[in-house]
């Protein structure tokens, strides 16, 4: 019975709380069993929040009891990444730093998720201060990969990832900055979408780069992040660089077909990087939306190689300029490897920085006209390879040699310095049986509808969401 409800959707989990066949306690209960089964071995969770998820969710089945109405994502078990605030725990971001850091209040983003009607179980384990995309943490233990416990989950939000591959939560919370949910969303095979840049708050978060960072769901279909889109997109005073436009709709959006949608195949951006499997999973799903009506054709998107070194010097310095005190009073705090990436940020001039900025805003312009007045979504693998091994410092992908580290955030960071919207999602298994996953980006604020094709897709049968194998 506890694995059966761990395994439904949130949509269903939500639905039958609403129809009253499902108390949100029971729900809870179920997700906490197996998150204290499982979640230790994979080194899932930070914080496991027992007593404060059940009254959570006894709120909710009181409110039902009186005829209220608790919310769309009524008793749905959500972790949080724990970069977000949530009062009464800590948001240790993964660190050392902030180990005793104990939120006084809920971040905005949690407010969003209580008020829709979600049971927050906890804070979820990550990659330190989000500054990396394999899910290594010295302090809280390596998030593992749930297809391949030797291998990495992706990151930074490998917490997020595994616990959604793995029914631990219906939907988790990360962030992205350079490829932090996608990549996981990708190595765990689940769904995982990063927004458009300001259209879900990031106040009352930790940053790793303010002008990059967003905030979005993971979970096992896209009807389930289109939910939790629902709730979390739009305006928040709060947040200085909160887009100030209404919210799409995600769930309208679900039912619109793919025939006549216009998806570029953007080949130039990986097909040279990655993995044999992998282009040929890409190509898979060319051929499941041409099949579906939708007309595919060849893009390239220009001037990668230029923006993919400018994103680096947006983001390393801001990273340093977050970090800069703790880096001075309490280096030996820091993992090692975290604390020689954010050093980098201190030696990049402020002329590099203002000349990325400058660029950015060109490149932005360029690829919306050459690339996105052409179509509507663009098709692109979401990371060259398969998780590889957690103790690989590099990877060989299609007879070249990679630092494993470096070639995890590929093909992610240029849709994070974009600001543009990406799902991610399964394509297939490789021979080694790991996931493979793809992604479409789109132009801002067309979120729903990388959702909805995603969703399309899935109706056609072209993804086939399988949980992860890992039983403990």
């Amino acid at each position: 019975m506890v694995d059966d409800i761990a395994r439904l959707p949130a949509s269903e989990i939500a639905g039958r709380v609403l129809a009253g066949e499902l108390l949100a306690a029971d729900v809870a209960e179920a997700f906490l069993l197996r998150a204290e089964k499982i979640g230790p071995a994979l080194n899932t969770w930070i914080t496991l929040d027992r007593e404060g998820a059940l009254n959570q969710a006894r709120i909710i089945d009181e409110a039902m009891a009186e005829g209220k109405d608790p919310g769309p994502l009524a008793g749905v078990p959500v972790g949080l990444k724990d970069i977000i605030d949530v009062a009464g725990l800590r948001t240790t971001a993964g660190s050392l730093i902030l180990k005793d850091q104990v939120a006084a209040g809920d971040a905005p983003l949690t407010r969003k998720i209580r008020k829709a009607g979600a049971v927050i179980l906890g804070k979820l384990n990550m990659h330190e201060f989000a500054f990396g995309p394999s899910g290594h943490n010295p302090h809280y233990g390596d998030q593992k990969n749930p297809w391949d416990t030797k291998r990495v989950t992706g990151g930074s939000s490998g917490g997020s990832g595994n616990a959604a591959a793995t029914g631990q939560a219906s939907i988790t919370i990360g962030s992205d900055t350079g490829g932090s949910i996608r990549i996981p969303a990708s190595l765990c095979g689940v769904i995982g979408h990063k927004p458009t840049f300001g259209l879900v708050t990031k106040a009352g978060c930790v940053s790793l780069s303010w002008s990059l960072d967003s905030f979005g769901p993971m979970a096992t279909s896209a009807r389930d992040c289109a939910l939790m889109m629902s709730a979390i997109a739009g305006p928040d005073p709060e947040d200085p660089s909160s887009l100030q436009v209404e919210a799409p709709d995600f769930i309208g959006a679900l039912d619109k077909p793919l025939a006549g949608l216009r998806i570029g195949h953007a080949r130039n951006y990986y097909a040279d990087q990655s993995d044999p499997a992998v282009c040929e999973a890409i190509e898979e799903v060319d051929r499941a939306l041409a099949d579906a009506g939708a007309q595919v054709v060849e893009v390239n998107i220009p001037g990668l190689k230029t923006a993919y070194g400018a994103a680096t010097n947006f983001m390393m310095p801001e990273a340093a300029a977050y970090h800069e005190k703790n880096i001075r009073e309490r280096p030996d705090d820091y993992d090692p490897k975290v604390l020689e990436r954010l050093k980098i940020g201190f030696f990049i001039p402020a002329t590099s920085y203002i000349q990325a900025q400058r660029f950015r805003s060109q490149w932005t312009a360029q690829v919306l006209k050459e690339v996105f007045g052409k179509v509507d979504l663009v098709l692109a693998a979401a990371t060259p390879m398969p998780a590889p091994l957690r103790s690989a410092k590099t990877v060989t992908v299609a007879g070249k040699k990679y630092d494993a580290r470096g070639h995890l955030i590929a093909l992610t960071r240029h849709i994070n310095f974009l600001g543009f919207p990406s799902t991610g999602f399964p394509a297939g298994i490789s021979d080694e049986g790991l996931p493979l996953g793809a992604q479409l980006i789109g132009p801002p604020l067309h979120d729903h509808r990388t959702i909805a094709a995603v969703h399309q897709l899935g109706k056609a049968g072209a993804i086939r969401f399988q949980f992860a194998p890992f039983e403990g």
